[in-house]
């Protein structure tokens, strides 16, 4: 099996039983996603139900929000879903900046991306956003990525 980010989702595993919260993303982590268009992103409740995606992040991890039950949850669709394991983003390494992560994608071939988790402790969910290096070979992927869906 393909490697995942496995620290989220051990996190998403240990908080499952005792979820808080509901089934939308917050006022706050909304108008933060709308401001960020042209980056994968995406807010979790806190135990991994995918609540909000922008464009960029569909495309790079496949479309949760539009599905029900289980199959919003990263976890259940990574062990469910050969397809989510496979087609979209997996990270594969770390680089040698602390700060980079390395993963495959199946159509975009190698990233370089910055991982960055937010936490909101008043509404219990949690903003994942990527970022590329400015000017290096995985933001110009990320651009072309987002321009082709225009």
């Amino acid at each position: 099996m393909s490697n995942v980010d496995r620290e989220l989702l051990e996190h998403f595993l240990r908080a499952r039983h005792d979820e808080v919260g509901g089934d939308h993303a917050g006022p706050v982590m909304t108008r933060i996603v709308e401001r960020l268009p042209d980056y994968p992103a995406m807010v979790f409740s806190r135990c991994g139900e995918v609540l909000l995606q922008t464009r960029p992040a569909i495309v790079l991890f496949g479309d949760y929000t539009r599905f029900g039950g289980a199959s919003r949850y990263l976890v259940d669709r990574w062990f469910a879903d050969p397809a989510a394991r496979e087609r979209y983003l997996v990270e594969v390494g770390v680089t040698g900046h602390w700060h980079l992560r390395r993963y495959r994608h199946a159509d975009l071939g190698e990233l370089e991306l910055c991982r960055q988790l937010l936490v909101d402790p008043v509404e219990h969910q949690m903003l994942l956003v990527f970022m590329a290096v400015p000017g290096s070979p995985s933001d110009e992927k990320l651009r072309r990525l987002t321009v082709a869906g225009d």
